[in-house]
């Protein structure tokens, strides 16, 4: 009964602190009625005798108005914005290249993520809160359609826009817990009554993301479009359209990336596209946005990049958790304590805090790396995303993104500053627009890239065709699909290409997209043919490097907004070879996938005055990138099976 006990407990926790009304802003539109349905006598009950209200009790009175509807979905979504969910959320991630653990504080349980060591009893494992907005969903989602027959002014679109974001909060639950523990309980149905059987068993990851992706198709388009959402707080903290397209293209760029799925890619990038088409309608152009052609993506200027995260609820923002007092993320990034000279859980490392002329491209330049050695430094984003940034320290880097509460727009550095460390007012972005943008360019180079292995034999074809008529037939029979090749890396490229212009103070991008064109036109010439086989025999390198660009963008664009780490799992996913993402880690038994020595490089860079190599050691095989099941809840759930790595229940076992 555990995964139920944890949810009572979370949700006790939640309910019966004073803050709880004053932590989000959906708190004042919490209607205290959601305190009888959760049940007042769990409040002062122990776990194990606390009784949930069942369907003669509570909910008789319960479930009548449009309003009390509202009132659970409000709740449910100021339940993810809880402490708790948003320490997850940086803590999960925290082995990415980007966050270093501060083990001055000599914090055991986040110390254990620092070392790659962790024990099954650290309680930073434990998915309570999580499955605690699942259960709202699921309640809301059975219960909320008999309101219609009770209530006149709660009409179908409202129902139907209702199950929609209950569904994509639930389905985002789900991608954190696949991406964070690979195989998890998949429950789709409300728990209600104490007397309920309450033990479930995982299911495995390729299935619950399955499911994930098969709710949001079903109801993506019922959720209210942005153009209708007057409130900022319900236009950017709630799910609307946008934010499902969003969410919809992240899943099957993941697995896209797990399955090496053209077809996934393609999907992907059609959901990019939808947000773009959208928001050529739902946002106007105003003196704040970018000069330059966005590709209809309305962006700020370059000075206003740092907007989204002092002031929240920006334009560029398509789903952020709201918060009025964000104490998990001041404990990450700003202060762990409220003394004066308290420092962060985390700090960032030198590859994230300098920049380093370097016109080489790989895995371990640095992310502001570059790319010409002449260029001016003119890219702003590290500025504002770090204290310090490119002053020679490398020593307890502090981050300066969710923490500086001014905009620098400009490549000056700034030192930390004070802020309060209560009434942390600083919301958390789920999604924003050039998240999705990056998405697509990801999704646009790895379609090439499967593409390219269609054709690429055509180059010793070409090479050994006997005469001048058989080389042109090679290269005219593979034409049409190196254009579509060149096609995919370009538009994926003015993807990357219009991210890095924006952020540059005199407007001119590192990229050039239309470098990667193949520029032939079909002609009955050896020239032709000979281009065709040249622009294939270079598409292994081009493809190799523009991955890795992708990800670099996304790293200065995206740094420290819990996005790293899932980046480096899907660049892992797609080199690792006999991945089984449908069948449970526990029933592999020794036929465990191995990690791409590339990934281990990445984990490892970030110890930059320690051995790195021998920290990840350990990170061989699949079931290493997950986290281990908490102990109490296997000791309970009968069900449960800890992952294979952590086999003695205690600490990680070394895979060599």
């Amino acid at each position: 009964m555990s995964i139920l006990h944890n949810i009572l407990r979370h949700i006790a926790n939640t309910f019966s602190r004073k803050s709880y009304l004053k932590s989000s802003p959906f708190g004042r539109w919490v209607a205290w009625d959601l305190f009888f349905l959760l049940g007042f006598s769990s409040f002062t009950s122990c776990v194990d005798t606390v009784i949930l209200p069942d369907d003669k009790t509570v909910e008789e009175d319960f479930w009548k108005t449009k309003t009390q509807v509202q009132s659970m979905v409000n709740g449910a979504y100021t339940s993810m914005a809880s402490e708790d969910v948003q320490r997850k959320l940086i803590i999960w991630q925290c082995r990415s290249d980007e966050l270093n653990v501060n083990t001055s504080l000599s914090i055991n349980e986040l110390n254990q993520f620092d070392s790659n060591n962790l024990q099954t009893d650290n309680r930073h494992n434990s998915w309570a809160s999580m499955y605690s907005v699942i259960n709202t969903c699921n309640l809301i989602i059975s219960k909320s359609a008999e309101v219609m027959d009770i209530d006149p002014n709660y009409l179908e679109g409202d129902h139907k826009n209702v199950v929609a974001q209950m569904k994509a909060l639930r389905g985002l639950c789900y991608f954190y817990l696949i991406r964070a523990f690979r195989d998890v309980p998949l429950v789709l149905e409300p728990y209600k009554e104490s007397s309920q059987q309450l033990s479930v068993g995982q299911t495995a990851a390729g299935v619950v993301l399955d499911q994930i992706i098969s709710d949001l198709e079903e109801v993506k388009n019922d959720a209210l479009s942005t153009a209708n959402v007057t409130d900022n707080v319900q236009k950017y903290g709630c799910f609307t359209r946008n934010s499902i397209y969003a969410l919809l293209a992240d899943c099957y760029l993941w697995r896209a990336s797990v399955n090496h799925s053209i077809s996934d890619y393609k999907r992907c990038v059609e959901l990019c596209d939808m947000i773009r088409d959208a928001r050529g309608i739902a946002v106007k152009r105003s003196s704040n946005s970018s000069q330059f052609d966005d590709d209809g993506y309305n962006l700020n200027l370059f000075r206003n990049y740092f907007r989204s995260f002092v002031s929240g609820n920006d334009s560029e923002s398509l789903l952020e958790l709201q918060f009025n007092d964000n104490t998990g993320l001041c404990n990450a990034y700003y202060k762990s304590r409220s003394t004066s000279n308290a420092k962060p859980w985390f700090y960032t490392n030198s590859y994230y805090s300098s920049i380093k002329k370097n016109t080489n491209i790989g895995l371990n330049v640095n992310v502001f790396n570059q790319l010409h050695t002449s260029d001016a430094i003119t890219d702003v984003r590290g500025f504002e995303s770090v204290y310090n940034f490119n002053t020679g320290v490398e020593d307890e880097v502090m981050i300066r993104k969710y923490v500086g509460q001014n905009i620098i727009g400009d490549v000056i550095a700034d030192a930390p500053s004070n802020r309060s460390y209560s009434g942390y007012r600083t919301n958390w972005i789920v999604y924003r627009v050039t998240d999705v943008m990056l998405m697509k360019a990801e999704a646009m180079i790895q379609i090439a890239n499967l593409m390219h292995e269609e054709v690429k034999s055509v180059v010793s074809q070409i090479a050994n065709a006997g005469s001048l008529h058989d080389s042109v037939s090679i290269a005219k029979s593979v034409y049409s699909k190196v254009q579509e090749i060149s096609n995919s890396l370009v538009t994926g490229m003015r993807q990357v290409q219009i991210v890095n212009t924006r952020a540059q103070k005199d407007g001119i991008s590192l990229y050039d997209s239309l470098e990667y064109k193949l520029n032939v036109q079909d002609a009955e010439t050896a020239d032709f043919a000979r281009a065709v086989a040249n622009y294939v025999s270079s598409l292994d390198k081009t493809c190799e490097d523009l991955e890795l660009e992708v990800m670099n963008e996304r790293a200065r664009e995206l740094c420290f907004e819990g996005k790293r780490w899932y980046d480096m799992l899907r660049y892992n996913y797609r080199h690792m070879n006999g991945v089984n993402y449908t069948t449970l880690l526990v029933d592999l038994g020794d036929n465990q996938a191995k990690n791409h020595e590339g990934f281990l490089s990445l984990m490892a860079r970030k110890y930059t005055n320690r051995n790195g190599s021998a920290l990840v050691a350990n990170i061989k095989t699949e079931p290493y990138l997950y986290l281990p099941v908490l102990k109490s809840e296997v000791e309970v759930n009968a069900l449960l099976r800890q992952n294979p790595a952590y086999k003695d229940r205690a600490t990680a076992e070394r895979n060599y």
